[in-house]
């Protein structure tokens, strides 16, 4: 498990050796398409994959990053006028503050003008973006005017393949935060008890995930309390007391100190659970194992939806309408997505949170772990044990 060395600020970081592998990736990348940078932006900390992939860490405001077809690294992001994005050296060639903040309109060019005066430097013709929903319309719209003529493309789903497939640095500290997980998920039955308020047991999970090294972007500590399975809240809507006879939805899905994430959710009864969370807790047990099996190099995510929804109707189980599973990393959540739309194919060492959803009646759970892609299917990561938890 990852554990905090004190007095050093900035911990977690992944190796020299592990960003330049990510780095000369990137500009083969580049080469074989003829780009001439790649651009993309982190507005949030969960969905930051990217920019963080890039440059280890991301500033705290809305971030973005620029890397040219030679490798340099440049990042635009709030701070003081002449000062910088980030403050600490992970090997920026431009590290460029912008002292105004995203919601002023007056300042919606000046992002984009910073990355112009850096790219028309060594000259453009061909931009790739990433993730494009993720790059705010001024942004976009400045770089298109303040470099007329250069082609734009959207290079997302060929990229998200370097992103997904983990290196074996990547696959340890992912299996880290499983350990992580797992110790916070062997804490919970002595928080839980009768007459708390679902608040105070939430925020318990929150120091318990900081104390273990997990200290930023908690809003997936989830608790919801009821009879039968009911829905789960964040920290605002935690404000029900906790009753004899209840089933405990708890999804404690956290980053490390690495800021790699991984996914467990877990049901904890307050006593003789309902027959029929019994019976769905067992169907999402083979259900998870099946999809597993599945998950083999070759084989396309939303064909496993489509498998997973044939299992279910066959079982007598209501189909999934969302989606069964995704990969994590740096992102809470990532490609590949296991939904009726994404057609990635699965490749060795991709990293997935596999979370099918088996309802039946009134009863509904959701459980997940974390598994690594094989040759012979998906292996499980997560150490915790699987089923309905008895407290």
């Amino acid at each position: 498990m990852v554990t905090i060395e004190t007095g050093v600020r900035y911990q977690g970081r992944p190796s020299k050796e592990e960003m330049a592998r990510r780095h000369a990736l990137a500009v083969a990348f580049m080469k074989e398409r003829g780009l001439d940078y790649l651009v993309m932006q982190a507005n949030e900390g969960v969905m930051c994959e990217k920019v963080r992939w890039f440059c280890e860490i991301r500033s705290v405001h809305y971030t973005y990053v620029l890397f040219d077809k030679e490798g340099a690294l440049s990042m635009i992001s709030h701070g003081a006028e002449g000062g910088k994005a980030l403050g600490w050296d992970v090997g920026l060639t431009n590290n460029i503050a912008v002292p105004v903040f995203n919601n002023a309109a007056y300042g919606d060019s000046f992002a984009a003008d910073k990355a112009v005066g850096i790219m028309k430097k060594t000259g453009c013709e061909k931009i790739g973006f990433l993730n494009l929903n993720l790059i705010t319309t001024g942004f976009y719209l400045g770089l298109l005017k303040g470099l007329p003529g250069a082609e734009a493309l959207d290079v997302t789903d060929e990229f998200d393949y370097l992103v997904a497939v983990k290196s074996d640095e990547e696959l340890r500290m992912l299996e880290e935060a499983c350990v992580m997980h797992d110790r916070a998920a062997e804490a919970i039955p002595a928080l839980l008890y009768a007459g708390r308020l679902e608040r105070e047991f939430g925020a318990d999970l929150y120091r318990l995930a900081v104390l273990m090294a997990a200290d930023e972007y908690l809003p997936n500590i989830a608790v919801g309390s009821s009879k039968m399975q009911g829905p789960m809240y964040n920290l605002h809507f935690q404000n029900k007391i906790i009753e004899a006879g209840d089933v405990l939805n708890i999804l404690f899905e956290v980053p490390t100190i690495t800021g790699y994430y991984s996914d467990l959710h877990r049901y904890y009864s307050m006593g003789s659970p309902a027959p029929e969370m019994l019976e769905v807790h067992e169907g999402a047990e083979k259900l998870q194992d099946y999809i597993a099996s599945l998950c083999k190099p070759g084989v396309k995510s939303c064909d496993i939806f489509a498998e997973s929804n044939r299992w279910l109707k066959d079982n007598g189980f209501a189909p999934e309408v969302r989606l069964c599973g995704h990969g994590q990393g740096y992102g809470l959540v990532e490609r590949p997505y296991f939904d009726a739309y994404d057609q990635m194919i699965l490749k060795e060492n991709m990293y997935l949170a596999i979370h099918a959803t088996v309802g039946k009646g009134n009863a509904s759970v959701c459980p997940s772990d974390n598994y690594v892609v094989t040759k012979e299917g998906a292996k499980r990561m997560t150490g915790y044990r699987r089923g309905l938890i008895r407290v």
